[in-house]
């Protein structure tokens, strides 16, 4: 048994669904990743990892596992009896002190029938998963989504799961408008989508929002939360911090993935800009993954392999990371790269950056070892790169990381926009990438990654073909009095849609639309002199630092006591909408009945219920001032669950 399984309930349920796709054969064959490697990295890899490898001998994998060390080979795969590693495990030699807790019997039988297994892991079983379409030519949509279903039916099926049923139209509309363009649908919106009865009115709308520019808008703002860090870097005159900046970055991005330019594309043009911000917004990019606003080839590195190739190289900087595959060397040969840039967010040159020699670079006292060896540019696959005269790096770099055999880039990019629409990656976290964390769905991932690939990084491809999927369409809802094990269960398999929170971004623009007007909610102060009240930041800024989400889990429900006080009691929600007013001046005729029903599909994207169109009418009509009662029910509606969360 693992050690991980007796952490809780769900990481037993969670590890368990992970297996049920590769344990066909043998179902209690143990596997490295779910299994030992918890054990080794508890107890072995603080000296036989990345910084110690004690007697020379490296814990981290499988091939430096059967090298073993200067004793030989630690492990004989098939034969625990001839196998050293086994045999100082078994007598509790290792782990070696007196002060070290020794293996439980539970631990070792593990160890043992993993060696006497061959050593398998999930990863090799994964290798020849069958994607279920071929790689060598772009699909339809809906074939992409078919093959996308088959491979969670397959998965549910091993783990005995049934999916949930698909979601109705009330929660499809508002789940696909906030995903594809950032705000809930209009009334008039609302009503045209419930009101067709066309068979395939999901797939056109899928289509007609996806060629909208509030589409791009969406990704792009996306995008510039991934990049920027959670603090801004401050210029060197009065700390300013570059929002607006980072702003016109996402809005670049935006227009880019609206216009339907290919992801190498963009890619290649952050990656190699050069000039002055106020040309090119996407400078910012080198500034924002520095350090203090400055641009450094290993953040650079560091950024672009999470960013684009979907790897973790920050521990390698200093050392080999005990935990990864990679190197300290492989690092700083990434680095070397962009040696050769300088710059902050307002600027970029190259030619003039912190390497002497174009292709090589050093690596600086910071890290822990091996300060001041020099270490030439190298792809992070291995492939050796030449120098060419005093060439940008940059370009060459891109050239290799766009390739469509290049095994990280597409792959990363699919499961950002998995990540994104089902706040969890096939691969989690989703820039860790590696042998020791496969995707949870291999099958799943190949199809994804090839797709993507042979459109030739056709983004809107990548989107139209999942949200045309069933499991993109499945309700959030679950029948009453469900175990809350086989909720997580099946929202973790793919065969629930999780319930999300919608980003300030999204309250923001759909607040708006439903007031009308650009949103103010600002804190307000008396100013000391006039008594007038004075706005305090920037109205955007203090809304998105108020109402700002965890990027990386959309399902956290980080609004709590300080949110709920400001939606409920800010004097904006209560003063009207200008909205609320043209619709009522445009309609003159209009019963309450039709206004209520006007405002729950403004905000809720539905129609109202009997019960509260009643009490809604009978609010309206208790009080002599018609419209102020509208802005109530208005207040009410925002200011509901239902209306913050995406379902």
């Amino acid at each position: 048994m693992s050690v991980i399984r007796s952490i809780t309930a769900f990481a037993v349920l969670l590890n368990l669904l992970i297996l049920t796709s590769t344990r066909h054969a043998s179902a209690d064959e143990p596997l490295l990743e779910s299994d030992v490697l918890p054990i080794l990295t508890k107890n072995c890899m603080g000296c036989h990892g990345g910084l110690r490898k004690q007697g020379k001998l490296d814990l981290r994998t499988i091939p430096a596992m059967l090298a073993g060390g200067e004793s030989g080979p630690a492990i004989v795969s098939g034969d625990s009896s001839k196998s050293e590693l086994w045999h100082r495990i078994e007598s509790d030699e290792m782990p070696e002190g007196d002060d070290r807790e020794k293996l439980s019997a539970k631990e070792k039988s593990a160890i043992k029938a993993w060696i006497d297994a061959g050593m398998p892991t999930v990863s090799a079983k994964q290798q020849n998963v069958d994607p279920l379409l071929p790689a060598d030519k772009k699909h339809e949509p809906r074939e992409v989504a078919t093959a996308i279903d088959k491979h969670i039916e397959r998965f549910l099926k091993s783990a005995n799961l049934q999916p949930v049923a698909v979601c109705d139209d009330i929660e499809f509309l508002r789940r696909v408008y906030l995903d594809l363009t950032g705000r809930v649908p209009t009334a008039e919106q609302a009503t045209q989508f419930l009101d067709n009865s066309t068979a395939d009115k999901r797939t056109q709308l899928i289509d007609t929002l996806l060629a909208t520019p509030e589409f791009g808008q969406q990704f792009g703002r996306t995008w510039r939360d991934w990049v920027c860090p959670p603090e801004l870097p401050s210029d060197d005159n009065g700390g300013a911090q570059p929002h607006k900046q980072a702003n016109e970055f996402g809005k670049w991005m935006g227009e880019k993935f609206a216009a339907g330019e290919p992801w190498d594309k963009i890619t290649r043009e952050i990656l190699t800009v050069k000039g002055e911000i106020k040309s090119s917004p996407q400078v910012i990019f080198f500034g924002l993954v520095g350090k203090g606003g400055k641009t450094t080839p290993d953040g650079t590195a560091q950024a672009v392999a999470s960013l684009f190739l979907g790897v973790q190289l920050q521990c390698a900087r200093c050392h080999d990371d005990p935990y990864r595959d990679w190197s300290q060397q492989q690092h700083w040969a990434m680095s070397a790269f962009f040696g050769r840039s300088q710059g902050d967010f307002n600027k970029i040159e190259v030619g003039k950056g912190p390497s002497k020699k174009p292709g090589e670079i050093e690596i600086p006292n910071t890290a822990f070892v091996n300060s001041g060896t020099s270490v030439n540019a190298t792809f992070l696959d291995g492939k050796e790169f030449k120098v060419e005269g005093n060439e940008d790096l940059r370009k060459p770099f891109v050239d290799w990381l766009v390739t469509k055999d290049n095994p990280f880039f597409a792959r990363n990019f699919s499961n950002r926009v998995w990540f994104y629409l089902f706040s969890k990656g096939i691969i989690t976290p989703i820039d860790d990438t590696r042998k020791l964390n496969p995707p949870t769905h291999p099958g799943l991932m190949k199809l994804l990654a090839a797709e993507f690939a042979v459109s030739d990084y056709d983004v809107k491809h990548l989107f139209r073909s999942i949200c045309n999927s069933q499991a993109y369409q499945r309700t959030s809802q679950m029948a009453p009095g469900t175990d809350e094990q086989m909720v997580y269960a099946l929202t973790k398999s793919y065969a629930r849609m999780p319930i999300r929170l919608m980003t300030a971004d999204s309250l923001y623009d759909s607040l708006a639309m439903a007031f009308g007007d650009k949103l103010d909610l600002r804190t307000r102060s008396k100013d000391s002199v006039t008594g007038q009240a004075a706005p305090v930041a920037d109205a955007y800024l203090e809304f998105h630092r108020r109402f700002g989400t965890n990027e990386e889990d959309a399902k956290d429900f980080t609004h709590g006591i300080a949110q709920m006080l400001t939606m409920i009691n800010h004097p904006r929600l209560l003063e009207g909408s200008k909205s609320l007013d043209e619709y009522v001046k445009q309609n003159k005729e209009a019963k309450p009945e039709q206004v209520v029903e006007w405002l729950y599909l403004t905000t809720l994207s539905r129609r109202p219920s009997k019960e509260e169109i009643g009490e809604a009418t009978n609010y309206i009509g208790e009080t002599d001032d018609t419209n102020k009662a509208y802005t109530g029910v208005l207040w009410m509606l925002v200011n509901r669950s239902e209306y913050i969360l995406v379902r």
